[in-house]
């Protein structure tokens, strides 16, 4: 039988973690009157007055290099070998009909945007008896809202305040299955990543899963009312680094 192709959409979280889903679809199936031999009940298919029953028909053709034989598919029949003398009101003596199904597809954990899978034997009815065509589904994985995925990691920004960076300390956040914590070291640049090992995806047919990547991202306040400025001017004073006019730096190469 011919195959059939189907497009489903997958939450991230479905593409992660895997999921069950019912496909409904219009495939040909085998025809529940005549039971696929495409001839009404109580009477047979018989064998190809044309062919004899071989399917096809072989010609003689001559020319300046000698006979040539060729084969083609018999017309009569199709290439099937079989001629229906009273075909199934039902079918019209195809020996198949075309009806809504619905296909149990088992989606793994870790499948990815554009993937396609195959379900073997779920496609259109064969003929004449003939093994079935092939189901392919081919998925559309929506973008999660807070990660970026490449491969089986993810990707994220995660905020904290100056204080938070130049003190540290823990930040619980929600991972993909679960709350997860990133430690702040004390004295943490903006740009930081912290990797948290195995909260990545779920490997594809294999077991282990990928990493999660936290940038850090040092937010400096705009907005400061007078008593955090005079802090701020406190702590600048502590710290011996100038408060007013213009400050004397050197430059120093970039670390790629």
């Amino acid at each position: 039988g011919e195959d059939v192709g189907v497009r489903i959409g997958l939450s991230f979280q479905e593409a992660a973690f895997g999921v069950r889903r019912d496909v409904e679809l219009e495939r040909l199936v085998v025809c529940d009157r005549c039971l696929g031999n495409g001839a009404e009940p109580g009477t047979a298919p018989i064998a190809c007055r044309t062919c004899g029953g071989a399917g096809e028909v072989q010609s003689v053709r001559r020319s300046v290099f000698g006979t040539l034989m060729t084969a083609s598919p018999c017309a009569t029949c199709g290439g099937t070998g079989q001629e229906i003398p009273d075909p199934c009101e039902k079918c019209m003596g195809q020996g198949r009909i075309r009806q809504p199904s619905a296909v149990a597809v088992e989606i793994p954990a870790g499948v990815s945007d554009g993937m396609e899978l195959r379900v073997t034997g779920s496609g259109h009815a064969g003929v004449s008896g003939g093994p079935a065509g092939d189901l392919f589904v081919r998925l559309a994985v929506e973008p999660a809202e807070r990660f970026e995925r490449r491969g089986q990691d993810l990707f994220a920004v995660l905020d904290i305040s100056v204080t938070h960076a130049a003190l540290g300390g823990d930040v619980r956040i929600e991972g993909i299955d679960g709350t997860e914590t990133v430690r702040i070291d004390p004295g943490t640049d903006s740009g930081t990543i912290v990797r948290l090992k195995g909260k990545g995806v779920p490997n594809l047919n294999r077991r282990g899963r990928g990493d999660l990547f936290v940038t850090l991202h040092v937010v400096t306040p705009r907005e400061l009312s007078r008593e955090e400025r005079e802090l701020l001017a406190r702590l600048a004073e502590l710290r011996g680094e100038p408060r007013n006019g213009a400050v004397v730096a050197e430059l120093r190469r970039p670390e790629f």
